[in-house]
């Protein structure tokens, strides 16, 4: 009897701390639009699980949505982007696998920072205005904002031109690291593939990744990328 009864105030204990989470969580974070009764979170995880040329076709119905909310996505997608490691959600999450009274977890920080870059390359051009304030955000989010901006498309050239340019190091458990030209020729390759950016666009950038092609700040895991860039970019 005292240990069913101990189980049922742990439950309880488990769904106030996660109310009291979301409550914070909630009030930190801008209003988020909607469009045909669902969020845009909501329409951005659906996005999420289709491949990257049905991310950026107009004619997918969760494109059409994102795009028919317009640029009332942009403050609500920015401040994704401004998300950082919530120690909070983690720990809420480990007490939430414990019971089974609700299915709700707290989205995964990579999660709700990928699903902010798929509703700027969803936006593609429409999301020109944001650019000022991505490029702010670039050494802050390294991994994420090369592909933001190369998924506006046109309109982002300059801004993917000086994160090419941008050396900033980093320190990390393997040492010190230059991501950002390597995650922007990513970014730019990825662009092209999906038809956000021609090769007659991107070939601006052709100095700068032979450049990098040739530079000794190429981080383990992106020596090939613009090798790669420049090999598929001469076919």
């Amino acid at each position: 009897m005292k240990s069913r009864r101990r189980k049922s105030l742990l439950v309880t204990g488990c769904l106030l701390a996660v109310l009291v989470g979301a409550v914070v969580w909630r009030a930190g974070s801008y209003h988020e639009p909607a469009y045909a009764g669902k969020r845009l979170s909501v329409w951005l995880d659906e996005l999420a699980a289709l491949d990257n040329f049905k991310r950026v076709d107009p004619r997918t119905p969760q494109v059409r949505a994102v795009r028919a909310i317009g640029t009332n996505a942009i403050p609500w997608l920015l401040s994704e982007l401004r998300t950082k490691g919530d120690p909070w959600g983690w720990r809420l999450n480990k007490l939430l696998e414990k019971q089974r009274v609700t299915k709700y977890r707290f989205p995964d920080i990579n999660k709700r920072l990928s699903r902010a870059t798929f509703g700027f390359e969803a936006l593609g051009e429409l999301a020109e205005p944001a650019i000022p304030s991505l490029l702010g955000l670039l050494e802050e989010q390294p991994g994420f904002i090369p592909g933001a901006l190369a998924g506006i498309g046109d309109p982002a050239l300059p801004a993917l031109g000086q994160c090419l340019t941008n050396t900033r190091s980093y320190t990390t458990s393997i040492g010190q690291i230059v991501p950002i030209p390597g995650n922007t020729i990513g970014a730019i390759h990825n662009a092209i593939t999906a038809g956000r950016l021609s090769k007659s666009e991107a070939a601006i950038f052709l100095p700068a990744i032979r450049d990098w092609a040739q530079s000794t700040n190429r981080n383990p895991g992106q020596d090939n990328y613009a090798a790669d860039f420049l090999r598929d970019f001469d076919r």
